[in-house]
């Protein structure tokens, strides 16, 4: 996807802008330099949208992410929208300040019902809607619902269009600034991974290279597609790798992983994590 930035507002392919009024002002001088990820906890795009811009909800974010990567911009990205709440990371308070707020369209938590599940608002999911895993404050694992591979995409150029127009430091989420509060965007979400992709592991151009790796490594994400090329126009060539998947990787190409299974192919590195392995 290919996102640009202009007058503060999101550019690009499936966007909507529906503009309200619900935000503190202008960020400061030097400011937003942050990004927090959030899930809705419900079930779509127009339920969250509509929500988010009630005048009797004391709550907003700047953009709101579907489960098929359209968007809704609610807050324009040079003011202060209203998405962290009672918050503190370092020694930073009150994250709204400083930062720019996504939501991502999911359910959270969701816990077994029958063949599927049932997530806090009594909606049915089947059962290859949950992935289960350990949240980072908490030490039993549960079941979430996974987000979509279209998802992660769509909020990974995001957040690459962003760093890049307001020289972004930290990608966060709302369970790292408000850990007694909330759990979102939670362990399906692959956050380690995609911050250290856009934030620790740019070369001084920002450009990729094609190299040799011969090292392993671990799936973050819920799901991952395994293709011919390294493309998102690949053919998919395996049924998509599960989060915690182990992989040997040949090579790197454009963002790509080359790696090995039973057959070789190609992953997205956002969703490889060589530090686990």
């Amino acid at each position: 996807m290919n996102f640009s930035i202009s007058d503060h507002l999101l550019k690009g392919d499936n966007i909507r802008q529906q503009l309200t009024d619900k935000h503190s002002g202008e960020f400061a001088s030097g400011l937003p330099d942050t990004i927090i990820m959030h899930y809705t906890a419900g079930s779509s795009l127009s339920g969250a949208v509509s929500h988010l811009s009630k005048p009797s909800v004391q709550a907003s974010a700047h953009l709101v992410v579907d489960r098929d990567g359209s968007i809704v911009q609610l807050v324009e990205f040079n003011k202060k929208a209203w998405h962290a709440g009672r918050s503190q990371y370092q020694d930073r308070k009150g994250l709204n300040q400083y930062s720019i707020g996504i939501e991502m369209v999911n359910a959270g938590p969701l816990n077994p019902s029958g063949d599927g599940f049932i997530s806090a608002f009594g909606k049915h999911y089947p059962a290859d809607a949950a992935v289960q895993a350990t949240h980072r404050n908490e030490q039993q694992p549960r079941y979430w619902q996974a987000y979509t591979e279209a998802q992660i995409n769509c909020v990974s150029d995001i957040c690459e269009a962003l760093r890049d127009h307001y020289q972004i430091a930290s990608i966060l989420g709302h369970e790292e600034i408000a850990p007694l509060r909330k759990k979102d965007p939670g362990p399906a979400f692959p956050l380690d991974s995609m911050r250290q992709q856009l934030l620790e592991n740019r070369g001084e151009d920002g450009a990729d290279e094609i190299i040799e790796s011969g090292i392993a490594g671990v799936v973050t994400a819920s799901m991952l597609n395994f293709r011919d090329a390294p493309s998102t126009s690949g053919k998919l060539i395996h049924e998509p790798l599960t989060q915690g998947t182990q992989v040997d990787i040949l090579q790197e190409q454009n963002g790509w992983y080359q790696v090995r299974l039973k057959e070789t192919g190609w992953v997205s590195k956002k969703y490889i994590d060589t530090a686990r392995a």
